[in-house]
C-alpha cells in the first residue's frame, strides 16, 4: 500500500493566480479530486488530500499533515501565472534524494505525454512545501492561467481530466501498480460548453435540487427558486424532526422549529453513516458554504472534511461528528 499525499495549492481568502475568469485555488482542488478519483482502480493506492473544500491551510500545516500521515509522496498541484504558456514540475533544491528525482521524472514524462504543449522542464527550487515534506515531493506547474489559450483549455472538463490522468498515470508508474488504466485518459461524461469558473459543483448540491427533494421526501410544497430562505431552513428541520422520530423514536413536534425539543432529540452523525439524516446534513453544510461536494446521503471523507471545515469557522470542537453542537451551528 502507498501512500499519496495530494496537496492543492492555495484556497480559502488564498485564490492563488487568477486570470481570464478563472482562480487557481478552484482549478487545483478540482484535479486533486480527479486524480483522487482515478487512483480508485488501483487497490494499493491510499490518498488523502490537503484540502477537500476551498478552506485556507498554511504551507507548514500542509507538510505536518503529510509527514504525520507517513505519506510516500506529497505533490502539491498549481497553475501557473505570467503571460507565459507550458506545463514544468520542481522538486527541492536542497539535498534531494535519486528517488525523488527519478520520481519527478516519471511523473513529469507522463504528463507531458497527456497534455502535449510547451515542456518548461525539471527544475528546482526552495518551495517551503517541497523543503519541510519529509517525503519525496513534486510540485506541478498546470499551464498558465492568465494567457487566453492555456485558460480555455482549463475551462475544459476533458483536458482537466487529462491533466489529472497524467498526474495518475505517473504515480502508477512510480509504485509499479500494473491495475487501471496506465495509457489513455479517462474519457469523462461529454462536458457542456466552456464556463467561467471552474469550481466543482456538487452533482445534487444546488439549493433547488435540495428543495425539490424536500418536496418529493416530505410531501412538501416549497418554493423551488434556488434561494435559501426561512422557507427552506424550515423544510430541512422538518425533515430532521421526520427522520429523528420514523429511525430513533424521538417523539419531536414536527413544526419545522429549531428549539430545546429538537436538540435534545439530535444523534451523532459521523464516517461511515448513511440515510436521510446525512444528506439533510450535507445539505445545510453546503447551503452553509461549506459543500461535501456530493450530496448523496453517504457519509465519507468529504462529508467529514465539510464538517470539520465548519466547525473550524464556527469556533465549535473540531472533531469531524455532527452532534448537537454542529447541529444547533448550523440550523440555530
Amino acid at each position: 500500500m502507498a501512500k499519496i499525499f495530494l496537496d492543492p495549492g492555495h484556497g480559502g481568502n488564498d485564490t492563488g493566480a487568477t486570470g481570464n475568469g478563472l482562480l487557481e485555488k478552484n482549478l487545483v482542488l478540482d484535479i486533486a479530486k480527479r486524480i483522487q478519483r482515478q487512483l480508485t482502480v488501483y487497490s494499493d493506492a491510499e490518498v488523502q488530500l490537503s484540502r477537500e473544500s476551498d478552506i485556507f491551510l498554511s504551507l507548514s500545516e500542509r507538510t505536518t499533515i503529510a509527514n504525520t500521515w507517513g505519506a510516500d509522496i506529497f505533490v502539491s498541484i498549481h497553475v501557473n501565472a505570467s503571460g507565459q504558456t507550458g506545463f514544468e514540475s520542481f522538486i527541492w533544491n536542497g539535498n534531494v534524494s535519486s528517488v525523488t528525482q527519478s520520481y519527478q521524472d516519471i511523473i513529469h514524462a507522463a504528463i507531458m505525454t497527456q497534455i502535449g504543449g510547451i515542456d518548461r522542464g525539471k527544475k528546482r527550487a526552495n518551495f517551503a512545501v517541497l523543503r519541510t515534506s519529509q517525503m519525496p515531493a513534486i510540485l506541478t506547474e498546470n499551464l498558465f492561467i492568465d494567457r487566453a489559450e492555456d485558460a480555455a483549455k482549463l475551462k475544459s472538463n476533458q483536458f482537466l481530466e487529462r491533466v489529472a490522468q497524467g498526474h495518475t498515470n505517473g504515480l502508477a508508474e512510480v509504485f509499479g501498480w500494473e491495475q487501471g488504466n496506465s495509457g489513455a485518459p479517462a474519457q469523462p461524461e461529454p462536458e457542456p460548453e466552456p464556463i467561467s469558473d471552474p469550481t466543482p459543483q456538487t452533482p445534487t448540491g444546488t439549493i433547488s435540487t435540495i428543495q425539490s427533494t424536500l418536496n418529493s421526501r416530505y410531501g412538501l410544497n416549497i418554493a423551488v427558486d434556488n434561494i435559501f430562505g426561512p422557507e427552506t431552513k424550515q423544510a430541512l428541520i422538518l425533515g430532521l424532526q421526520t427522520e429523528l422520530n420514523t429511525q430513533f423514536n424521538a417523539g419531536l413536534a414536527v413544526d419545522g422549529i429549531w428549539g430545546p425539543q429538537t436538540r435534545g432529540g439530535i444523534v451523532n452523525v459521523q464516517r461511515g453513516a448513511e440515510g436521510n439524516i446525512t444528506w439533510i446534513l450535507q445539505a445545510i453544510l453546503h447551503i452553509r458554504g461549506h459543500s461535501p461536494e456530493y450530496i448523496d446521503g453517504i457519509f465519507g471523507p468529504l462529508t467529514e472534511a465539510a464538517v470539520r471545515s465548519f466547525q473550524r469557522d464556527a469556533g465549535i470542537i473540531v472533531d469531524g461528528i455532527a452532534g448537537v453542537q454542529t447541529f444547533t451551528s448550523l440550523f440555530g
